[in-house]
């Protein structure tokens, strides 16, 4: 018989998810291609569930949800 499935406490993998995303503003960030293709924007700041981003040309993207900082990237390759 196998080990029991270690329980997940989403709350705190939430935080930590979090907490990774609030340390990178000012960085490059992946963004969903249902946006975008081309150069990654840079995190600007993060207001409860909505991101605001600034991509290389000087546009500024706001209200984008945080579950869409994401690589999807591998389900876009032709």
């Amino acid at each position: 018989m196998g080990n029991k499935p270690k329980e997940i406490d989403f709350e705190a993998e939430y935080e930590l998810q979090l907490a990774k995303l609030h340390s990178s503003i000012g960085q490059e960030v992946p963004l969903s291609h249902h946006y975008v293709r081309g150069a990654k924007p840079t995190l600007v700041s993060i207001d409860g569930e909505l991101a605001t981003l600034r991509f290389p040309n000087g546009t500024v993207m706001t209200k984008v949800p945080i579950r869409h900082l994401c690589d999807d990237a591998g389900y876009w390759r032709s």
